[in-house]
């Protein structure tokens, strides 16, 4: 068997552990995806800590618990922050954050995002986890691998992902849904095939990914979407009948046909090769998922002629709605609709557009214009639209050297066109700043006296 390496940032956080083990009668063990990583040679993440107590008196439940409660005693450590319900505690250790839990069984209700935990042995504990290659323990006394499914060193050599129990596999998923859509994201991230029993109840599962919170699946997609070739992962969803539970907007758009002058491929299939396309930006993967996503209500054919007029609009529309139902912040989709919305300008560029036409597009980007024009380039169709991409960049990038791309800061402050036209706060000021603003779009050395003339030819008084 492969022999265990820790990373260097963790050998004193387990020896600290080993150490405050053996004084005072404890098992630890690290388990889940830390020993999984370990033997792929990837960087681990979310130290998790089993913890055993030998003394028969003490409560087992409350092992992980007492047992970070010592350790942050005799290193002089802030105190664990402590879940009783299941079990479970939290303690920076070295600047890590190392959650600590007792051995455990779940049962869950049908009708419930959330476990009941009750105590169990270390053989339960496997059994009750997703997968296999997740069901390793590490027992840090003697720096042992424990593999009770007897298929999780196997399945990591043999790149597969394989419920803990196949044959029961359906309620593995039953009792935590999101396991579906884990994995789905882990054959993507380790590049590992679902074995076929596995692959089969997450079909069956499916429908029940509904009682899962938002936020969980969010906290799933992000992970997903940042991936190379995260396509796959989407490909697989809809395999599986889960994309239409999760995204029905974006499932709906497969077989959605494109005019060929533009797009060889119907428009779900093209979403998700722009969104292969794109850097690993989650605001930019996301935007990308769905730029597209307003084509299925504003399709149009009039005999041969297919069209989607207004389509960004309406996709930043709908991805809003979508963001909102898996409770992003109000930010984050901010910036996504708005790279959406614009993603369609760079497209429209031709060499007749002046400077001012330039700014003005920069500034309805505002600071996801860089964005905006990353997406434009993965959305490409033909040749031309890669040529008008790149003549607008290096006129972008002209302006820029010249330091004339933004517009100049305000010219005049309220107050200020108050005493230079001797007239009383109103709206006027408003449509003033506005014409002044425009004005320095498409002249950005305009002085204050032409500013001033064109805001009295507005006959605003």
């Amino acid at each position: 068997m492969k022999s265990i390496v820790l990373p260097e940032r963790h050998i004193s956080i387990v020896n600290k552990v080993v150490l405050a083990a053996k004084e005072n009668n404890f098992d630890a063990y690290i388990v889940g995806g830390f020993v999984r990583d370990l033997f792929l040679d990837r960087e681990p993440k979310d130290l998790d800590i089993m913890v055993r107590s030998k003394n028969e008196t003490e409560d087992g439940r409350f092992a992980g618990i007492n047992f970070s409660k010592i350790l942050a005693k005799k290193y002089s450590l802030r105190d664990p922050v402590v879940f009783e319900r299941f079990g479970t505690s939290k303690l920076f250790i070295d600047n890590e954050e190392i959650e600590f839990v007792m051995p455990r069984k779940e049962y869950y209700d049908s009708g419930s995002r959330n476990p009941d935990t009750t105590l169990g042995s270390l053989e339960q504990d496997a059994l009750r986890r997703d997968f296999t290659i997740n069901a390793l323990f590490l027992r840090l006394s003697d720096m042992t691998i424990l593999d009770f499914t007897s298929n999780g060193v196997k399945d990591i050599k043999n790149k597969t992902i394989r419920a803990t129990e196949p044959k029961n596999a359906e309620i593995i998923f039953r009792q935590d849904p999101l396991r579906i859509l884990r994995a789905a994201r882990q054959s993507l991230q380790l590049r590992f095939s679902i074995e076929p029993l596995t692959y089969n109840a997450m079909k069956i599962s499916a429908k029940r990914i509904d009682i899962v919170s938002p936020e969980r699946i969010r906290d799933e997609l992000n992970k997903i979407v940042v991936e190379p070739n995260p396509s796959k992962a989407f490909l697989m969803m809809d395999n599986i009948n889960l994309l239409q539970e999760l995204l029905p907007e974006l499932a709906r758009l497969k077989n959605l046909e494109q005019p060929t002058k533009y797009h060889a491929d119907d428009v779900f299939t093209h979403s998700l090769k722009v969104l292969d396309r794109t850097r690993n930006d989650v605001a930019l993967r996301m935007a990308a998922l769905l730029h597209d996503i307003g084509k299925f209500k504003t399709y149009k054919k009039d005999r041969d002629k297919i069209s989607f007029l207004g389509h960004d609009a309406e996709s930043a529309k709908e991805a809003e709605v979508i963001l909102k139902r898996l409770k992003y912040a109000k930010d984050f989709i901010g910036r996504v609709c708005s790279i959406i919305k614009n993603h369609m300008y760079p497209k429209m560029y031709t060499n007749n557009w002046s400077d001012g036409a330039i700014r003005r597009f920069v500034k309805r980007c505002g600071n996801e214009f860089n964005l905006a024009m990353e997406i434009s380039k993965a959305d490409y169709g033909k040749k031309n639209d890669e040529n008008k991409l790149a003549e607008l960049t290096a006129r972008i990038e002209d302006l820029k050297l010249k330091n004339a791309l933004y517009p100049k800061d305000e010219m005049f402050s309220g107050k200020e066109l108050m005493e230079i036209f001797d007239k009383p706060a109103g709206k006027w000021i408003q449509i003033a700043k506005n014409k002044i603003e425009e004005l320095q779009i498409e002249n950005p050395s305009i002085t204050k006296n032409g500013a001033i003339k064109a805001v009295k030819d507005l006959k605003i008084f």
